[in-house]
């Protein structure tokens, strides 16, 4: 099962709490992310995740991910814990990840 923890306390009670998360984001942006964060943790591992949202998902240059969360923001998650595995290049190897740390909600400009 794969586990998000969150940069600080306000984002954690921003993202879990649905009525926070409303008055921070808006309604449907508030819907997709709790959304996304219970179809991430029923998941085994990132791989898993990164095939259920496909081009929504983007994996940077370092290896952080970017999720669209409806249509006015993104979400910034990094790899948490020091389980996960990394391939020749050093690239990680999302089957090996269960752990993600949300760091960031942004607006799309």
């Amino acid at each position: 099962m794969i586990t998000i923890s969150f940069e600080d306390g306000p984002l954690h009670d921003t993202c879990i709490k649905l009525q926070k998360a409303e008055l921070e984001y808006g309604s449907l942006s508030a819907a997709a992310l709790v959304t996304f964060i219970s179809e991430a943790l029923a998941f085994e591992h990132v791989e898993e995740l990164i095939g259920l949202f496909g081009d929504e998902i983007k994996i940077l240059p370092d290896d952080s991910l970017s999720l669209s969360i409806g249509s006015d923001y993104r979400a910034a998650l990094v790899v948490a814990g020091t389980r996960s595995k990394r391939d020749a290049e050093g690239r990680v190897i999302w089957s090996s990840v269960t752990r993600l740390k949300l760091v960031e909600m942004s607006r799309v400009p």
